[in-house]
């Protein structure tokens, strides 16, 4: 793995089960040694697999799947262990995740969402270089999830290594997504260019994702170009609007009938992906569509070649954003 990440960047990893992407937290945070090869921290050597500095001689804030939280402990304790722990910070972070009237609780008494934002709340109060999150927001109700989220967005953010299984979390949340499968790197690009070139099946699947972002009110979601989107369900305020490829449809001429989404678009790019084709579309939702190849033949599919995109609002989910 040859990976460098800038200060305030957020990589996603993303893999199949067994890929390595814990292993590789782990190598960072300093629970397992390097065997070949050297890990270099805000400029300083951690580890050349021979010299190793301890896990609490790094520079980084680390949330693994258990949350490894004090039970114990109140709120306001956990969030303010760390040495580097300000209590000025410390106030601002529980304000942030919506835990200011929990400080005197005992983190054993709170939900899994809660204790999962004081994890959170204690890695970043530690000003870390590089924050280390395990599937931060896997289980979560959806309010724990948004704040967590917003988080991890905010300006003056350490740089952010993220192994999630949730291609939705990598796209809305990541500037760069790195795959990983059986150890080894075999892709690594912005959410966009995943999504449009997949280089292994494994990415092609995660890549099956348009993301538009969107205000919702009731079943219709509109961008800030104004372009409207329905929805099968009904959502309130900011969200990400996710749609298939698959679910894309390409007609040459408006389509009549069911599809409540039709936008006229221009194909920009044909690339294949296995035994499909995916279709770059520009219009008034920039989208991927996934077609056979013997459609691209049908429809008469090149780049500059006008069509018409058609999704069912069955076929759109809204997250919140």
């Amino acid at each position: 793995v040859d990976l460098t990440m800038a200060v305030g960047e957020t990589i996603a990893i993303l893999g199949p089960n067994g890929a390595g992407k814990t292993t590789l937290l782990r190598l960072v945070a300093g629970l397992e040694r390097l065997e070949s090869g050297s890990l270099r921290l805000a400029g300083r050597t951690v580890d050349d697999g021979v010299s190793v500095a301890a896990p609490h001689r790094r520079p980084i804030g680390w949330v693994p799947q258990d949350r490894l939280v004090f039970d114990h402990l109140t709120v306001a304790a956990n969030v303010g262990f760390s040495p580097r722990a300000t209590p000025e910070r410390t106030a601002a972070l529980t304000d942030a995740l919506d835990l200011t009237g929990l400080v005197n609780r005992p983190v054993g008494e709170c939900s899994g969402g809660q204790a999962q934002r004081v994890a959170v709340a204690r890695a970043l109060a530690a000003d870390p270089t590089v924050l280390l999150l395990d599937e931060p927001s896997a289980a979560l109700d959806v309010e724990s999830r948004h704040l967590i989220h917003r988080a991890l967005v905010a300006d003056g953010k350490p740089a952010t290594l993220l192994v999630t299984h949730d291609p939705v979390e990598a796209a809305t949340l990541a500037d760069r997504i790195v795959i990983l499968e059986d150890g080894r790197v075999t892709q690594e690009g912005t959410p966009a260019e995943i999504r449009v070139r997949p280089d292994t099946r494994y990415a092609a699947s995660l890549a099956g994702l348009n993301f538009v972002d969107a205000h919702a009110r009731g079943t219709m979601a509109t961008t800030d170009a104004g372009t409207g989107v329905v929805l099968a369900e009904p959502a309130a305020g900011p969200v990400h609007v996710v749609i298939p490829p698959s679910a894309v449809a390409l007609h040459t001429t408006r389509p009549e009938g069911s599809p409540r989404n039709v936008w006229q678009a221009t194909v920009t790019e044909l690339r294949p992906a296995f035994d499909r084709v995916r279709v770059a579309l520009d219009g008034p939702l920039p989208l991927v569509a996934e077609v056979t190849p013997d459609a691209v033949d049908r429809l008469g599919l090149r780049p500059g070649r006008s069509v018409w995109a058609a999704v069912k609002a069955t076929e759109v989910t809204a997250h919140a954003a």
